[in-house]
């Protein structure tokens, strides 16, 4: 018989509670009455499904109140629109489950299995994830809020508008994975793996990632803001147009990395490495960079405005056209670069040694006087 259809509102994330205390008893139905109550609607409340086989079930539209299934299989079972509070899925095999407009609040999954399951609009709210394995699964639209992480396997996935918030994050595995459009906030990703892992269009912001390493990875326009990189590592990485705006790049190594448009403004680069890079038209607006080395870099038209640059390496560079305005480039090391019309107006630079300086743009001294210039009160 055919289920009557109700219209129902789009899953939140906003806080779902279950109703009284968990309680954990044997189930008090067989299979047949359980999809039945999912035909009919009604919300099932406080069974025990631990070992059930569940295999190819629909599950859809079906409220789940503290209910258990450990060890439940569940592979290829409909949870469309359905919601779990509240509920126990330690050691259940959900692989190939669908799960779309599906909620997931204040559950608990340990050794849980959704190996190439599709979830689409899916919120994990407040969530217990021991351990959870979305290998090979297709994401779109899934949202982690508030939930505590201890290990989360997105290998082989393709992960798109993936959104971590709020969440205490301790291991990732990201081996493989696609992930797109997608924003990981705060979390601390110093355990997370990076193997043959492509990002495109994906925010970090804040993230703790120091001493990773991202070497021959492909990150299109990747956003860093604020993220702690120090000791990082980007050998041979495609950086095009990611944006490291007030990251710690300390010790970071960038060899060899093409990143044309990358933005490192008002980040720390002290120590870092970019020898043999490619980072044409990059900016370093204001950025710190003390005794990194950029030997042998592409920096064709880059922008060092305010950079604090004492002691860098910028010896056998393609600098023509940078515009190192109002940089402090003491002690630093420019020899063997190209400077055609690079601009050194207002530049500090006392003990630099340059090659190329008489092709350069020394400073207007006109501008630099308007510059100078501060009105005196009346």
């Amino acid at each position: 018989m055919a289920r009557a259809s109700t219209q129902r509102s789009p899953p939140t994330c906003a806080p779902i509670r279950a109703i009284g205390p968990r309680l954990r008893r044997r189930a008090e139905m067989d299979k047949s009455e359980l999809l039945a109550r999912v035909q009919r609607g009604e919300p099932v409340s406080q069974h025990d499904f631990s070992g059930w086989d569940l295999e190819g079930a629909d599950l859809s539209a079906t409220v789940f109140d503290r209910c258990t299934f450990e060890g439940a299989r569940l592979m290829r079972a409909d949870l469309g629109e359905s919601r779990l509070i509240g509920c126990r899925l330690a050691g259940a095999d959900m692989s190939e489950s669908r799960l779309a407009n599906t909620v997931l609040a204040d559950c608990h999954f340990e050794r849980t299995l959704m190996t190439s399951a599709e979830l689409a609009n899916v919120c994990f709210h407040e969530c217990r994830i021991v351990s959870l394995a979305l290998n090979r699964a297709r994401l779109d639209f899934v949202t982690l809020s508030r939930c505590a992480v201890d290990m989360l396997s997105l290998a082989d996935a393709d992960a798109e508008k993936l959104t971590v918030a709020d969440s205490q994050v301790q291991r990732v595995d990201f081996s493989g994975t696609q992930l797109a459009r997608s924003a990981w906030v705060e979390c601390d990703l110093r355990q997370a793996r990076f193997s043959a892992t492509q990002l495109r269009h994906v925010v970090l912001v804040r993230c703790n990632l120091e001493g990773q390493r991202f070497s021959g990875l492909h990150f299109e326009n990747v956003q860093f803001i604020g993220a702690q990189l120090a000791g990082s590592d980007f050998t041979g990485a495609r950086i095009a147009q990611a944006n490291f705006q007030q990251a710690d790049l300390k010790q970071a190594r960038f060899e060899r990395a093409h990143g044309p448009n990358a933005i490192f403004m008002d980040a720390d680069l002290e120590g870092a490495c970019f020898d043999g890079a490619m980072l044409r038209q990059a900016l370093f607006i204001n950025a710190r960079a003390a005794g990194a080395s950029f030997r042998g870099a592409d920096l064709y038209q880059t922008n060092w405005r305010g950079a604090q640059a004492p002691k860098v390496v910028l010896s056998d560079c393609e600098l023509t056209y940078a515009d190192f305005s109002h940089a402090d480039l003491s002690a630093a090391d420019l020899k063997g670069s190209a400077m055609f019309r690079a601009n050194l107006h207002g530049v500090r630079d006392a003990d630099a040694h340059y090659t190329d300086r008489a092709r350069a743009l020394e400073s207007d001294t006109q501008l630099l006087a308007a510059e100078r210039w501060q009105s005196h009160p009346a």
